[in-house]
């Protein structure tokens, strides 16, 4: 249990779980009034950005010297990251009359954290949160088109069950499991 307590604290875990359902409730308040796809999905998007900003602790030498198992505890943290920013979602949304499609915000949210897992393995966990943040821009300034291409771009803000949408946030998600539990966040 020690090495679990040291593990969240190094990726300061506890802060984030303290601060996601304020961010996700200052982020519903401020846009649920329509509660569009697009606020909604910005509202996910808050919600990952909390819950994934841990994703490399603090003295990586000290990391690359210890015995855990850390394919295994990075996988967890990005399962973790996914279900408890879905769940501060959902929960937060209920505060309101309007509900969102639930297949809707696990897409995004698990999407969002995948390309969050792979911007850390590739650029760093200090950037984390850029490819995200990138993408869900340029979804919300795109314009609709009924192109597959155009779906894969937009899918943060495309129908729930749209296939194209759908595959995309999976691939995202599995890719950017297995690049940052395989290798960690860059250096």
């Amino acid at each position: 249990m020690r090495p679990l307590a040291l593990y969240a604290q190094s990726r300061a875990v506890p802060a984030a779980l303290v601060l996601l359902p304020v961010v996700v409730l200052i982020a519903w308040s401020a846009l649920h009034s329509p509660w569009t796809p697009l606020s909604a999905s910005l509202t996910s998007l808050a919600a990952v950005l909390v819950a994934t900003a841990g994703l490399a602790g603090q003295d990586p030498e000290l990391d690359r010297s210890t015995a855990i198992p850390w394919p295994l505890w990075r996988f967890g943290h990005l399962l973790l990251a996914t279900a408890v920013a879905t769940a501060s979602v959902f929960l937060v949304q209920q505060l309101g009359s309007e509900r969102f499609d639930a297949a809707f915000i696990v897409r995004d949210t698990a999407g969002m954290v995948g390309l969050a897992g792979l911007a850390a393995t590739v650029a760093g966990a200090r950037l984390a949160a850029t490819a995200p943040v990138l993408w869900w821009a340029v979804a919300a300034i795109m314009p609709p088109s009924g192109s597959l291409t155009g779906r894969i771009v937009t899918w943060p803000l495309g129908s729930a069950d749209d296939a194209a949408t759908t595959w995309t946030a999976a691939v995202l998600f599995v890719a950017g499991t297995v690049a940052y539990s395989a290798g960690g966040g860059r250096r």
